[in-house]
């Protein structure tokens, strides 16, 4: 018995350690990186921690007693600094890719596969969120419990959906999306991808180092100048959660990346115990300072430039080869979560209000450690929600083909009585095939001997 359940259990073992390969993102051009997935890590857990938080606060009493009031709940707001680390993210990654292309950021053929890899690869899970909730919600009439920015303009859900389709929502009704409020930062996402190939463009026209430099210092300034004036709208549009008060972090993205060559020459140069508190302590620091909404607007000018070093620091840290924050980022299952970031953030906030909001209702009065136990059932199950729509929805359209492949699959499925063709998909789960081995040429079949008839 005792040899079939450590039998068992080595089974177990290995196939978890398998898993992540099988799943880990695909990627359009380069080599795969998992220590930049291993920083999309931190950003979603930040951003779901924060969020759990958030409906902690609201639902249960024990939470707030608490922490209400004290200097500790301005630290654990920490979905805005996920989001950030995911902006500075997109920064660097769109800029790596400028990088390599071989055209002009503003050339016909840069632009076509920049904004067909945004539109074919990002859209799709997207869009199949979207509709579904608002198919669910049209349908049921359900109203989330204890939300603050669900009854907001537009009034209709079918305008409201339409206006998250075009990432218009917070631009034109200054309110987060009724359908998927986080879907805000998805509309800046947007908006940075637009302007993104002027900023390399401009970028590459600078010839020297220190106009190069001048430029990165202007940008950061203009900014953090941005950020105490705080503007709410410009003419028509609501700018409130726009790309205004966002750029500093896509820009570090991009700064990070241009300057990756000397900064990774100057890391490696360094003691691996060096590389390794860096990116720890840059990453500590960012989660030490308090959300920007419990900062006064001077205060701005201290804390943003410190969020903008942290950040910095946690990059530079996966620049060094021997450094053990890069290597944990690197672990097989720290970055396939942070892989399919994306999908875990479509789905996330569904997941913990639902969650938060039953666990209310059968214990109104939990204790704090019964809140907790919660948060952790919900955050478990996000993940594996998230994990689950990552590979039955958003990596099937991470194949550069998949509209090739997805008409190849209605006509089959058309097909009546046809053979059943090679499975691309085994148990809900898309399998990349491994290229055959070249084979080697068989013999031509010879004709077989004929027997001589008797004389």
């Amino acid at each position: 018995m005792s040899a079939a359940v450590l039998e068992l259990a080595a089974a177990t073992h290995g196939w978890l350690a398998r898993l992540p390969s099988r799943f880990q993102r695909k990627i359009s051009q380069g080599a795969y990186r998992p220590e930049v997935d291993g920083l999309r890590f931190f950003a979603i857990a930040f951003v779901i921690l924060g969020h759990s938080l958030e409906r902690a606060a609201r639902f249960f009493a024990s939470y707030r007693d608490a922490l209400a009031g004290t200097a500790l709940e301005a630290h654990l707001q920490l979905a805005p600094l996920g989001v950030n680390l995911f902006f500075a993210i997109s920064g660097f990654i769109l800029a790596n890719q400028a990088i390599k292309a071989s055209s002009s950021p503003l050339s016909g053929g840069f632009l076509k596969a920049y904004f067909g890899r945004r539109v074919m690869r990002i859209e799709p899970p997207y869009i199949i969120l979207l509709v579904a909730t608002w198919a669910f919600v049209s349908l049921t009439g359900y109203v989330p419990d204890g939300v603050r920015r669900f009854d907001v303009q537009p009034a209709s859900l079918n305008v409201s959906l339409l206006g998250s389709l075009f990432y218009l929502h917070d631009l034109v009704w200054g309110t987060f999306p009724r359908l998927f409020p986080p879907g805000w930062s998805l509309e800046v996402e947007v908006q940075f991808y637009i302007l993104a190939p002027l900023l390399f463009w401009l970028w590459t026209r600078l010839a020297g180092a220190r106009a190069r430099a001048a430029m990165a210092v202007a940008f950061f300034a203009g900014g953090v100048a941005l950020s105490i004036l705080d503007p709410k709208t410009l003419g028509p549009a609501h700018v409130e959660f726009s790309l205004l008060h966002s750029f500093n972090f896509f820009w570090l993205g991009i700064v990070l990346a241009y300057a990756r060559a000397p900064l990774a020459a100057w890391i490696a140069a360094r003691p691996a115990a060096f590389a390794t508190a860096l990116g720890w302590l840059g990453l500590g620091l960012c989660a030490m300072l308090p959300a920007p909404q419990d900062v006064a607007q001077a205060s701005e000018a201290v804390r943003l430039p410190l969020v903008y070093l942290g950040l910095a620091a946690v990059f530079v840290s996966t620049f060094a080869p021997r450094s053990g924050f890069r290597a944990f980022c690197a672990s097989p299952w720290i970055s396939l979560i942070g892989g399919a970031c994306y999908s875990i953030y479509l789905v996330h906030l569904q997941v913990i209000q639902v969650l938060t909001a039953l666990a209310f209702r059968l214990a109104p009065h939990l204790p704090l450690a019964g809140v907790a136990a919660a948060l952790s059932v919900a955050a478990v199950a996000t993940v594996a929600i998230g994990l689950t729509y990552y590979v039955q929805i958003e990596r099937r359209f991470m194949a550069r083909d998949w509209p090739a492949q997805a008409l190849a699959a209605a006509k089959r499925a058309l097909r009546f009585g046809a053979a059943p063709r090679p499975a691309e998909f085994e148990f809900g789960f898309e399998i990349e095939m491994p290229p055959r081995a070249a084979e080697a040429p068989r013999p031509e079949r010879l004709p077989a001997p004929t027997r001589r008839k008797a004389a």
